[in-house]
């Protein structure tokens, strides 16, 4: 998928700056829009960031976001909300308040973690309105509302963002944390690689002929001193396992003979 994904409103104190009340909207706007795009990204997905966090005024906010959005090819675009009144919970807006399969998602998912599911929504929202691409407004919660700032934080923007992913994909959100524990090796397969590497960053050296060298080799290490053939320095021998297996298979081939 190839989704636009909008952090609602410049930053605070800018022209077009989101709603303050309990918590800073444009704040939140970042932390869970940029958690939602990991996400994205993390499960193989294009993301395009239409976020625009400094603007003129707030005409000029809206029109950058539709302009980064209209830009690209996309197959969804969403921007990311908090909403203010004192009312609570969770809605959706869509152009003509089309009750889509991941804008009724989203407000179900939302619900299922405590929020109330205030439903999808039509509305003139400039977005909404002025993106090519089939798009949706999530107004997380409200700002000013102590319940649902409560829950907001007890969610946090990871859990809140992984049930909007669930919601436009149908799809378990699969973490950065996910895949590591998919990749990780068990202890005694890392024990076995580890012997591994080690054999091939120190190979074993035979230096005389005693326990430690293979018995199988033997007979043909011997033959080899007895003949004057193989001479070692004041170190010994330096025999490796592959020169080991080299000599015997040339010593049953008749060569020594």
């Amino acid at each position: 998928m190839k989704i636009g994904i909008n952090c609602g409103h410049t930053v605070s104190g800018q022209p077009g700056c989101g709603a303050v009340g309990l918590i800073d909207e444009s704040v939140e706007t970042r932390n869970v829009g940029y958690a939602l795009m990991d996400i994205f990204k993390q499960n193989g997905h294009t993301v395009i960031d239409c976020t625009n966090d400094r603007a003129s005024s707030t005409n000029a906010n809206l029109a950058e976001i539709c302009r980064l959005a209209n830009n690209q090819s996309l197959d969804l675009f969403v921007s990311i909300h908090f909403n203010a009144g004192g009312g609570k919970g969770t809605e959706v807006y869509t152009y003509g308040g089309q009750r889509h399969t991941e804008a009724v998602a989203v407000c179900d998912k939302l619900h299922a973690l405590g929020f109330i599911n205030r439903g999808v929504k039509g509305s003139n929202l400039y977005v909404i309105n002025h993106t090519n691409a089939k798009a949706m407004l999530i107004e997380v919660c409200f700002v000013d509302t102590q319940s649902d700032v409560d829950l907001y934080h007890k969610l946090g923007k990871d859990r809140i963002a992984a049930a909007i992913y669930e919601a436009i994909t149908g799809q378990a959100a699969k973490s950065s944390e996910t895949k590591k524990e998919e990749n990780e090796v068990t202890r005694d397969e890392y024990n076995v690689l580890a012997a591994k590497v080690e054999k091939l960053e120190n190979p074993m050296v035979y230096n005389f002929i005693d326990k430690n060298m293979p018995e199988w080799a033997i007979p043909t290490i011997q033959k080899l001193v007895n003949k004057g053939l193989l001479k070692g320095d004041e170190k010994g021998l330096a025999l490796t396992d592959d020169l080991l297996r080299i000599l015997v298979i040339n010593d049953r081939a008749g060569l020594y003979d």
